[in-house]
């Protein structure tokens, strides 16, 4: 898992193939909590499979920042997973982008703000 600070504003967090087994999401969860103060960008590039428990972390972080004022972009979701999504109706939950840059660019501030 790679996490990199894109701004002052936005995370990008590099999913391994299959999250959660190792505990990758808590840990970003945990580097959430303490901060508090960007958005996130979830990048699923490499990820193959979803489990039960990486789309119950993915609700904690998503929960967690829309109280804070942040949002969170799932990006370069794969087809299978992306159906899982949808099965389930979390496609109305997250926001999808195409890849990373799509997902920064729509976290971008609004002009004169940031």
């Amino acid at each position: 898992m790679v996490i990199e600070a894109c701004s002052e504003h936005a995370v990008v967090v590099d999913l391994p193939p299959l999250p959660e087994a190792t505990g990758e999401l808590s840990a970003v969860t945990e580097i959430v909590y303490e901060t508090g103060g960007c958005d996130l960008v979830i990048d699923f590039s490499r990820v193959e499979i979803i489990t039960s428990a990486c789309i119950s972390s993915l609700l904690v972080l998503h929960t967690m920042l829309i109280q804070s004022g942040r949002r969170l972009v799932l990006c370069s979701v794969c087809a299978p997973v992306r159906r899982i999504f949808e099965l389930t109706g979390l496609d109305e939950v997250f926001r999808f982008a195409q890849d990373d840059s799509a997902a920064l660019k729509e976290l971008r501030p609004p002009r004169g703000e940031g």
